[in-house]
């Protein structure tokens, strides 16, 4: 039997995409099944504001949790390759919990804290708990009013964050509708759809061309105090806003260029690791692996390590740079969910990144609206040391551009290689305003200038 094939009884599924890496990476049972997943917990954190019915809002969840085909998947290794093995569907049950206080001086009070805590970073056992986790957190103390929170997680192996949206949407959906009729096809669907292996296969297969002149792990940054690895680790964080000049900034290049804001900040992170660097810098990234439109509504962890290439030849002034940086990474080959891994090398890069879907606001009645908190807020949870870890970059930038006006940012770092983070983002911000205001200036120019300041 191929691996691409369902078995006859329709309860065995290909595994897709980068999930896979799981099964070589997670904890496995002796049977094959995936038990924990190494990789982070898709999540999000709600503030509620408005008239909540929590009966109401603990059906919507049930409901959509229910008809999710995805969310009754579980990996496994088998003789014919990584699988998805059905388990009988299940709802995710609202858990509803009290503490004294949701906020405490404008931030997750530490009771909160406590509770979150363990619903966002700890991971599931999956072969014996649900593969995801929906947390309603209210105040009881009522000296002043205080919102409540309301927390969703999954694991990584049936939802990225793009699904996290899609899924969150949904509920709210069911809650305004008082029901749930899915938007689009399931996961299963999607699978059954993709095009055939050959096609698939030479798709992939076109990468190992493309990143065939960029060897791993890339010119290695020249920032002051660095110290060129050959390993990297995750000793570094960084959580909050990146400066106000950076979303002017966008929101006047994106008008200039007629790019998307995300399109110009991926190719001003390129452009900006390249002059702090001897050579262009291709940016390990992450793609949501919607290649088709009809696929935009699929909730499943479509998400693809992809790598992002600079111009070649490289143009001369940024506002070129940048243009020929999207025009570039428009047209990369879908990987259908195979990994670049199996025909040419991935990561190590020096530098990743990636752009989170912004999280619109809930809609779950005229006057209720759940809000997504802000890092800010949400600040209390990563008190304390995090543990050291290997990493796929010498640098892993994650930026939220939830609203206009504010680029907020995570950030994971080898402290050897990126003894500090600021001066790569202040040349990102310098990309970024050469580009809305003086796209003339050449990138030799601008190198000179950042490498100065």
């Amino acid at each position: 039997m191929s691996s691409d094939a369902p078995n006859r009884d329709g309860t065995s599924l290909p595994a897709y995409g980068m999930p896979v890496r799981a099964l070589a990476n997670g904890e496995v049972d002796d049977a094959g099944h995936l038990r924990r997943n190494p990789s982070e917990l898709p999540w999000n954190l709600f503030r509620v504001s408005g008239p909540l019915d929590v009966e109401r809002l603990a059906a919507a969840v049930e409901q959509v949790t229910l008809a999710t085909d995805v969310l009754h998947l579980r990996l496994r290794a088998t003789e014919d390759g990584p699988r998805l093995e059905r388990r009988e569907p299940a709802p995710l049950k609202l858990e509803t919990v009290d503490v004294p206080r949701t906020v405490t001086d404008g931030r997750l009070s530490a009771e909160a804290a406590a509770v979150l805590a363990p619903v966002v970073f700890d991971k599931p056992d999956l072969l014996h708990e649900p593969a995801g986790r929906a947390v309603l957190l209210r105040a009881t103390q009522e000296e002043k009013k205080q919102d409540p929170l309301l927390a969703f997680s999954f694991d990584h192996s049936v939802l990225d964050g793009w699904a996290l949206g899609l899924i969150t949407r949904a509920v709210a959906g069911a809650y305004r509708a008082g029901g749930h009729t899915p938007r689009g096809r399931g996961f299963t669907g999607f699978l059954a759809d993709l095009p055939e292996e050959a096609v698939r296969a030479r798709s992939l297969a076109r990468w190992q061309d493309l990143l065939a002149p960029y060897p791993l792990p890339g010119p290695p940054l020249d920032l002051p105090g660095s110290t060129p690895t050959e390993t990297f680790q995750d000793d570094g964080h960084y959580d909050g806003p990146l400066p106000g000049r950076l979303a002017t900034g966008l929101t006047e290049a994106a008008a200039r260029t007629g790019l998307s804001r995300a399109a110009v900040l991926l190719a001003a992170t390129s452009l900006a690791a390249g002059l702090w660097s001897d050579g262009p810098q291709p940016l390990l990234s992450l793609r949501h692996g919607h290649a088709r439109p009809e696929d935009v509504l699929v909730i499943g962890p479509l998400v693809e390590p992809c790598v992002l290439l600079p111009p070649n030849p490289e143009p001369a002034t940024v506002g070129d740079w940048i243009t020929a940086h999207a025009r570039v990474n428009e047209a990369l080959p879908p990987t259908y969910g195979r990994s670049i891994r199996e025909v040419a090398p991935l990561a190590p890069r020096t530098v990743g990144v990636n752009i989170l879907p912004p999280a619109r606001p809930l809609v779950l009645g005229p006057k209720t609206r759940a809000t997504t908190a802000t890092r800010d807020f949400l600040a209390p949870l990563w008190r304390g040391e995090r543990t050291v870890g290997p990493a796929t970059a010498a640098i892993w930038l994650n930026y939220f551009m939830d609203r206009p006006d504010s680029v907020e940012a995570t950030l994971a770092y080898d402290t050897r290689a990126v003894p500090d983070p600021w001066p790569l983002l202040d040349a990102v911000t310098a990309v970024v305003e050469a580009a809305a205001h003086k796209p003339d200036l050449t990138t030799a120019a601008l190198r000179t200038r950042v490498r100065a300041s």
